[in-house]
């Protein structure tokens, strides 16, 4: 899951306060910008074009291909002719059923390709009845609202007019048929003028744009708290705390929109201030922080949010109340202890027994406490679609939660080791700011087990036996925790007499730590007995002629005096030597089946030399290096 941490700003110095009555903000809008593009423009799908001609009127003329007439206008044997346009689009792809989905802007386009005169000239389109059968001139839809008159005063064909049908089509697509039909016609002062007849190219198009609200937004926290609509409400430590909401949109084009936040004091709703937050990815977790100046300490507030594509808004969504808590704990927690006493030596071998005390702070909701100066710095994590992920406090080791408001607490706690040791305490109030620590010391005699059977020299791979045995000063022991380096530690149950034993084996070169603590039946745990064992893995090396100089020269053999030099091996399946005289070239040389391996080499010169060897295994690991100083006369 991908995550990432977010810090708590509690836990931290207060901010200074403002107070709500210096705000003066009620009905204030901080901003208002978008971040979401306009809903994409498409071609209304056409569904009929006819024209009609009144000299022939039980006749319809439907999807003509050449130019559609318009007016009045005479035949090539002179006869006058007076004709009207209609086309229909079908909108049902710019409204859904059950969704709020509707038409946000609707253009008419078509032109001229010829007119009688070119003169200021006029087109009005009507809305009309859906046709229910071929349009002609006896039968034409009824007329049912003039949408617009179109004007030009081209001095010729004006190839280009447009009427905005905005409303009518956005009415249409909200209906049960979705269907826009228009009617061209000329105005009845004009219609009969052949001098203003003119000819329509049959391209008519609309183009429109829709559009779906957001949905309502869902995951809702305040800082990481989850809404609460109802009381407890939580308390958050900041002025400027994050609102965290997820905001929805079904249209493909709309993956960004625009919180639109309001906030408020409970107790003075007229003093609403609604701001923005842009480019929240839909179906995310995004946040928006309460901007300055809007929220004081001890304050308590409600918010809530809807989703805006730069052309809709989605409902709100439901309140989510929070109070303020700035400030912190005025006074450090009281810890004391019946059976260790501050700075004073004990017996050890039972759990301590503290009382947290919250020292007069009347909203302390709980403690921190830590055996080191350092306390875990209190944050949340989001999940992959970023909805915060907050885990109570009380529930993690280092924090107790307080019966009451300013009530103190009882801990039963077994100090870490042995020797000087310190409590560090302090309290919590509801929003999680933390008062001054208090530090609370005293000393643990030592109570570790005893611990034999390490080897001397502990090979790599070998096991070997550890015997336990608890502290004479613990009155029982019934078992052992035992740990190797930063591995897993195990558990060993020890017999009646409290004794145990442990197999060990080695796996790293070098070295490694062995940690052994005992446990007792009334929940005591020891302080460490901490063991080192080093592991050599560098060959072993001796020779017949040439000891070894270990501080102490030992002029040996002579120039020319040939020296045995054996391997002896301290890792399991050595099949291999590699070796070298004074850093010169390296030999390699087989390892016999006992792991052991000779090397024969007479010196040049006197005075001191070195060999360099080390070991392969059959898996062609190699070891640690040896270096073998010795002296010739």
């Amino acid at each position: 899951m991908a995550r990432h941490l977010r810090r708590w700003q509690g836990l931290r110095p207060a901010t200074a306060a403002v107070t709500a009555a210096a705000l003066g903000f009620a009905g204030v809008v901080l901003s208002a910008s978008s971040a979401a593009a306009a809903p994409p423009i498409a071609q209304v799908p056409q569904v009929s074009l006819a024209y009609t001609d009144v000299r022939t009127p039980a006749t319809s003329y439907p999807q003509p291909t050449g130019d559609l007439p318009l007016g009045s206008w005479l035949d090539g044997q002179g006869a006058t002719h007076e004709s009207r346009v209609y086309a229909s689009f079908d909108l049902a792809g710019f409204a859904a059923k059950d969704t709020a989905k509707h038409v946000v802007t609707a253009s008419f386009l078509f032109g001229e390709s010829s007119a009688a005169s070119y003169v200021q000239r006029s087109v009005e389109v009507w809305q009309t009845a859906t046709p229910t059968a071929p349009v002609t001139w006896r039968r034409a839809p009824a007329e049912k609202q003039l949408l617009g008159t179109v004007v030009t005063t081209a001095a010729g064909p004006a190839s280009y007019l447009h009427l905005d049908l905005t409303s009518a089509a956005a009415a249409a697509a909200a209906s049960g048929r979705h269907t826009l039909s228009v009617e061209l016609r000329l105005p009845d002062a004009d219609e009969k003028n052949t001098a203003l007849g003119r000819r329509l190219n049959p391209g008519m198009t609309l183009y429109a744009s829709s559009n779906t609200p957001p949905g309502a937004p869902t995951e809702l926290f305040s800082q990481a708290y989850a809404c609460a609509a109802k009381a407890p409400y939580p308390y958050l430590p900041s002025l400027t705390p994050p609102l965290t909401a997820m905001l929805h949109d079904t249209d493909p084009g709309d993956q960004y929109l625009t919180g639109h936040y309001a906030v408020w004091p409970v107790e003075h709703p007229e003093q609403r201030t609604e701001f923005t937050q842009d480019s929240m990815l839909r179906d995310y977790g995004r946040s928006a922080n309460v901007p300055t100046g809007l929220l004081a300490d001890g304050g308590t507030y409600a918010w809530q949010v809807r989703g805006g594509d730069g052309t809709d808004l989605s409902a709100w969504s439901k309140p989510c109340t929070f109070h303020v808590d700035t400030t912190l704990p005025s006074a450090a927690p009281v810890v004391t202890s019946a059976n260790y006493p501050v700075d004073r030596t004990t017996p050890g071998g039972v759990p301590g027994q503290f009382t947290l005390g919250a020292n007069g702070v009347p909203d302390v909701a709980g403690y921190q406490f830590s055996w080191s100066q350092d306390f875990p710095v209190l944050g949340w994590s989001t999940d992959p679609n970023g909805v915060p992920q907050r885990t109570d406090p009380y529930t993690l080791p280092g924090f107790v939660r307080a019966s009451r408001l300013g009530g103190p607490v009882k801990l039963t706690l077994t100090p870490p080791d042995q020797g000087p040791q310190t409590l560090y305490v302090r309290s919590l109030d509801r929003a999680f700011n933390p008062s001054p620590a208090t530090s609370y010391r005293f000393f643990v005699p030592n109570t570790m087990p005893a611990v034999t059977g390490l080897p001397a020299a502990p090979r790599l791979g070998t096991p070997f036996t550890l015997h336990l045995a608890p502290n004479a000063g613990l009155p029982s022991v019934d078992s052992y925790t035992v740990q190797l380096n930063n591995d897993t530690p195990q558990t060993v149950t020890a017999a009646p007499d409290g004794t145990a034993s442990v197999t060990l084996t080695l796996a790293y070169a070098g070295g490694n730590t062995i940690t052994v603590r005992s446990h007792s039946p009334n929940g005591w745990t020891s302080s460490s007995n901490r063991l080192f064992a080093f592991v050599d893995t560098a060959p072993g090396v001796t020779s017949d002629i040439y000891p070894e100089d270990t501080g102490t020269t030992v002029n040996a053999g002579g120039v020319g005096v040939t020296g045995v030099f054996s391997f002896a091996p301290k890792v399991p399946n050595v099949v291999s030597y590699t070796y070298s005289f004074d850093f010169g070239n390296e030999t390699t040389v087989a390892a016999g089946t006992d792991g052991t391996a000779q090397a024969s080499w007479a010196p040049d010169a006197s005075g001191q030399h070195t060999l360099s060897v080390y070991a392969t295994d059959r898996d062609g690991k190699t070891y640690d290096t040896y270096y073998y100083s010795f002296d010739v006369n």
